[in-house]
């Protein structure tokens, strides 16, 4: 079996649950871009209630710089808005973690595709498998992943591996 990879997590924030935002990803497919997955993702995300948008506001201050700085948020004038301006920083950190972990996120989907299909292998089958060389070579096709791809990629790259799988079985039979 192919172990899942742990998430690099940009603050150790309290209760605001990361793993679950990145994890997120997992509930995408298809046709859908890896970017506008994310863009979703991170937006649905930030939080609307103001006592959610104040409690972690100190720990994202750099991103809700980072949100003022690129003009998310309209900071001229009299009506500066801190919610608004709070909300654009937690958008921010949203997507920068997503964008973290995105390869261990691809890894991870690949990952637990195929570790349902060894599931279903008889004992022969799997004690034939090279599980390091299964793992590196999933590594290697999820390591930079495009996110302007879609999503059906992982499908994609699991398929693939599949077949060389039953590939190797019928070579071994013969």
């Amino acid at each position: 079996m192919l172990e899942i990879k742990g998430y690099d997590l940009l603050e150790q924030i309290s209760g605001y649950g990361e793993e679950d935002i990145i994890e997120g990803l997992s509930d995408y497919g298809g046709s859908t871009y890896v970017c506008d997955a994310i863009a979703e993702i991170a937006d649905s995300n930030t939080p609307i209630h103001y006592n959610e948008i104040w409690e972690h506001a100190r720990d994202i201050s750099e991103y809700i710089e980072q949100a003022i700085s690129e003009g998310l948020v309209d900071t001229s004038g009299n009506n500066i808005d801190l919610i608004k301006i709070f909300q654009a920083g937690y958008y921010e950190y949203n997507t920068a973690l997503l964008y973290k972990n995105l390869d261990s996120v691809a890894f991870n989907m690949v990952a637990t595709q195929l570790n349902e299909y060894f599931n279903t292998l008889s004992e022969e089958q799997l004690e034939s498998l090279d599980f390091e060389e299964i793992e590196e070579t999933v590594e290697s096709k999820t390591e930079n992943f495009d996110n302007n791809n879609y999503l059906s990629v992982i499908d994609d790259i699991v398929a693939e591996l599949k077949e060389e799988i039953e590939e190797g079985f019928t070579a071994l039979s013969e």
